[in-house]
């Protein structure tokens, strides 16, 4: 199709269209076609009405290794024939650049499950425990023990060794040869079912083993590895079991040849239910939410410099999302899903792709199947995005659905 981008100036009296090109785009934010007409403030149809995306106040950004660009108000800057820019004029504007990558249908998990993460390891991707819920009016759930594993070069899942005790919420990550298992939770309905349980699982090909406990009660973290050590950022603070503090600056490392714990500096930004990913050496945090007195969506991005233990705080991701996934793929990080509760609820479809070289943000493709509490992980050349749940909240619509995001090199 032909998208049209209509790049505007607010004045003191009224708005004037500077420059409107055109270029070739495979759909709009919703993957339907958009008319050239199009107003690009106009919400894609999953943004909830108190939380509207929000823009990039720089111009463009191309993969050139130049810093950013700014324009003067009447001047304009063509976008690249593959809408790999992000540009706005204004705030009052979103420019969608057309993502080159698209989602297809994977092979389905061979059970539905919620709440879960994943890694890669031994050219695999594995995820363990999470949750499935049922139907009832008490919204009891069933919390899982499971563990999948899955093979690109056969296409297909393969049941692995159960976690020691089931859980849900239990964060995964890779380092030196040995998947780490950290923390969770247990229950079965909403009121008792996030009791924390500090618990430290190994698995290296045999069965997973109870190898310590962690040393602070950290839930809904995000779980990064560089080299040997294991990074456990932000999240939720349990002291009392179903007791919460749900927006930690937390920031513990697990030194896996060592099999010790330390502190590191804490994120800037303390939140739960975020999601991030390791390039180049480097931690990048991304999303999640807040809860007290209500849940409150965060666009926050950080990333950490292991080699001086400090922080810098980085361009927001537009769209505002907890619960969320992401994984990192020829250094590019890839964020999807989510939820957010105000009016009736609901989740996000969207995919977003940043780029540290320029810290920009570009949106891509949507996804085919939109969802929270899902798995993310790299392998192949693909992003998977691994279960989840398709309706806000706890409920009957636990997923086993599996994509594939595809991006193009060219």
């Amino acid at each position: 199709m032909r998208f049209v981008i209509v790049a505007t100036w607010k004045g003191p009296s009224r708005s004037r269209i500077l420059r409107r090109f055109r270029f070739d785009a495979p759909g709009g934010p919703d993957g339907r076609r958009t008319s050239s007409r199009a107003r690009l403030r106009q919400k894609t149809p999953d943004a909830p009405p108190d939380t509207p995306v929000e823009t990039p106040t720089h111009l463009c950004s191309f993969r050139t290794g130049r810093p950013p660009m700014s324009l003067p108000r009447r001047r304009f800057l063509t976008l690249g024939a593959a809408g790999a820019a992000t540009c706005a004029l204004r705030p009052e504007r979103l420019l969608w650049a057309a993502g080159r990558a698209g989602w297809e249908a994977s092979v389905a998990l061979p059970w539905a499950t919620q709440e879960v993460y994943g890694t890669t390891w031994n050219g695999r991707i594995v995820v363990a425990g999470g949750l499935r819920s049922g139907a009832d009016r008490d919204r009891r759930f069933t919390t899982l023990e499971e563990t999948a594993l899955f093979d690109p070069s056969t296409e297909a899942w393969t049941r692995g060794p159960a976690l020691p005790s089931p859980r849900h919420h239990i964060v995964l990550a890779e380092a030196d040869g040995t998947v780490y298992g950290f923390g969770g939770f247990v229950g079965e309905t909403l009121r008792n079912g996030f009791q924390f349980r500090p618990d430290v699982y190994a698995f290296d090909g045999g069965q997973w083993a109870r190898i310590g406990t962690m040393p602070t009660p950290l839930g809904e973290t995000v779980a990064l590895a560089v080299e040997e050590r294991v990074h456990l950022v932000t999240g939720s603070l349990h002291p009392d079991d179903g007791a919460s503090d749900g927006a930690s600056r937390a920031h513990l490392v697990y030194d896996s040849g060592a099999d010790a714990w330390s502190e590191a500096r804490p994120v800037p930004t303390g939140r739960s239910s975020a999601t991030g990913a390791v390039i180049d050496g480097r931690l990048y945090v991304v999303g999640g939410r807040r809860t007290e007195g209500g849940v409150t969506n965060l666009g926050a991005v950080e990333r950490y410099e292991p080699t001086t233990d400090t922080w810098t705080e980085l361009r927001p991701l537009p769209q505002p999302s907890g619960g969320l996934a992401g994984a990192a793929l020829d250094g590019t990080l890839y964020v999807f899903g989510g939820e957010y509760f105000s009016g009736d609820g609901g989740v996000y479809g969207r995919t977003w792709a940043y780029d540290p070289d320029v810290d920009a943000w570009t949106q891509h493709a949507p996804m085919p199947t939109p969802r929270h509490g899902l798995a993310g992980a790299a392998l192949g050349g693909h992003i998977y995005a691994i279960g989840g749940n398709p309706a806000a909240g706890i409920g009957a619509a636990t997923s086993s659905v599996v994509e594939r995001l595809s991006p193009t090199t060219d």
